[in-house]
């Protein structure tokens, strides 16, 4: 479903895709991620598949849509640079469904994050390739209640090595990942992979707006068949 952006509430400070907090036409607040900043429509669709994979293999991460920036938007926050961007990006750009009042874990809150969800934080970013997720920058926060959420999957490589026809895997961590070698047992990318739902996949891959996939060079229905040949190629491990 594609929400209508009514407001820029205000833009963060981090992420070069100049990542605000936007109101819709539903009330609902999310993280808008522009189409014309950062590393573009590429990443916005990286992004959208991993969330939505991730959602669907139990892993605590925030709902993702498709949001539409109507091109006479108001500007009521945010700097110069930042509304030319978002001029720029009229159109179909990505959110991510804020979590009020979340905080960024700190390399030292690490030690104190469930195993069950480190766990399996630690198999899906070996399974989407994820090379974003440092002690130093975990991309993970928590909320008021105390629940854990995994942010921030826009450097995952997998969609790019797709785009490049690479399918077979490369299903360890990164040194630099703060899961790699630790004392938490990876959940099993096989286990992982066999849990994806063809009718699943083939939605999100249907859900990706044209113009991201054009940026990838990639057909929607190829995206889709090096998907379930990457799936299948590790089911068959």
């Amino acid at each position: 479903m594609v929400e209508t952006v009514t407001a820029v509430c205000r833009v963060l400070l981090r992420g070069s895709s100049f990542p605000s907090v936007v109101r819709t036409t539903t009330g609902r607040r999310f993280v808008m991620k522009l189409s014309a900043a950062g590393p573009g429509r590429r990443a916005l669709a990286t992004e959208y598949v991993a969330l939505r994979l991730a959602h669907s293999l139990s892993l605590n991460v925030p709902d993702v849509a498709v949001l539409h920036l109507p091109s006479d938007l108001p500007w009521l926050a945010g700097t110069d640079e930042f509304y030319e961007a978002v001029q720029r990006s009229a159109g179909l750009n990505l959110g991510i469904r804020l979590i009020p009042d979340a905080v960024d874990l700190k390399a030292a809150d690490l030690a104190s994050m469930p195993g069950q969800f480190a766990s399996r934080l630690g198999g899906i970013d070996a399974l989407l390739q994820n090379v974003d997720r440092t002690a130093a920058n975990p991309n993970v926060v928590r909320d008021r209640s105390g629940a854990h959420w995994a942010i921030d999957f826009g450097a995952c490589l997998l969609i790019d090595r797709l785009a490049r026809g690479v399918v077979e895997p490369r299903l360890g961590l990164p040194p630099n990942h703060f899961l790699s070698g630790s004392a938490w047992p990876m959940h099993s990318i096989r286990e992982l992979a066999a849990a994806i739902e063809e009718e699943h996949l083939a939605a999100t891959v249907s859900e990706l707006p044209e113009a991201w996939l054009e940026e990838l060079a990639l057909p929607r229905e190829k995206l889709l068949s090096r998907l379930r040949a990457y799936l299948e190629s590790i089911r068959a491990t």
